[in-house]
């Protein structure tokens, strides 16, 4: 099989250099020149736009930051679609509202372009492992013909349903883990100015009712002293990735009429952060400092 990918930045060039291990013969394309190069190096071909990656692939893959750049790719002039032939496979990797996935699978389905969304999860550490979450949303047999590609770069795939299913859990996946997030910095820091040691508060609430995988993530570097900010993604156009998904989560909410109350909240608690200052050293760090300056109270955490 024939792999091209467009999409090489962040999480995509992990994704991509996973592919190329694999042995696939795999074509790829970004408007950097630098991570093409870094890819030529381990075999891959580079081409010149998305629409040559797939004149030459039969299943493309996409790894874009967002809704804007997931629509050109696919349905510029010079995009993947144009360039791809009937039977082949289009998979969008991006996390995008799910209206757009439907708007580019109906433009695939017109062209007898086989369509997949498959949004990632799992940080950086699983994405250099090989070792995502995948979810995807389709036809099972386009699946089954994609799947020798997801298991080069994901540990655990998920058939979450018809097109569209991916990208509408993985929404809920991290506006789920924004509000966990937000929430356990409040704990900690409520804990904390009530006398509590993070010790005592890991070993109690990861053993009860209120705890979660966020929680469990971020008091352990707290009490480790661990120099990684939780989850540690990249930041997209100066956003955390998990704020603009959570963003995407409100759109789709909002498109379908269902109130999010403390998704909402919890948003406006990143945007906050992200006004505070500080993002691109500290991460989500820096929401742990606004809550204390709110507070007035320290935390004990790595000092970074």
């Amino acid at each position: 099989m024939k792999v091209g990918m467009v999409g090489i930045g962040g999480m995509g060039k992990r994704i991509a250099i996973n592919i190329a291990k694999a042995g696939f013969e795999f074509t790829v394309n970004d408007l950097r020149e630098a991570p093409m190069k870094e890819l030529e190096q381990l075999g891959a071909k580079v081409a010149g736009s998305p629409r040559e990656v797939a004149a030459v692939s039969d299943i493309v893959l996409v790894s874009l930051p967002n809704n804007e750049a997931s629509e050109h790719v696919a349905l510029g002039p010079d995009g993947a679609l144009a360039g791809a032939k009937r039977g082949d496979i289009y998979v969008d990797l991006s996390t995008i509202i799910p209206s757009l996935v439907h708007t580019i699978a109906k433009e695939a389905t017109a062209r007898g372009v086989l369509f997949l969304d498959a949004p990632v999860s799992g940080g950086q550490e699983a994405s250099r492992a090989g070792a995502l979450s995948i979810m995807v949303g389709g036809d099972a047999e386009t699946l089954d013909r994609a799947m020798p590609v997801f298991k080069a770069f994901g540990k655990k795939i998920f058939h979450a349903g018809g097109t569209g299913a991916g990208a509408t859990v993985k929404l809920l996946n991290n506006l789920l883990a924004g509000i966990n997030m937000v929430a356990t910095y409040e704990c900690l820091i409520l804990g904390t100015k009530a006398g509590l040691s993070v010790e005592v508060m890991r070993d109690v609430i990861s053993a009860s009712s209120g705890s979660s995988l966020v929680w469990n993530t971020v008091v352990d570097q707290v009490v480790n002293a661990s120099p990684e900010p939780p989850a540690g993604e990249v930041a997209v156009q100066g956003l955390p990735t998990i704020s603009k998904d959570m963003r995407l989560a409100m759109e789709m909410a909002q498109e379908l009429s269902v109130p999010l109350s403390i998704g909402a909240t919890a948003q406006q608690a990143f945007l906050a952060a992200m006004a505070h200052g500080g993002w691109p050293e500290k991460e989500y760090w820096v929401m742990m400092d606004l809550f204390e300056e709110f507070s007035a109270v320290q935390v004990p955490r790595p000092d970074l």
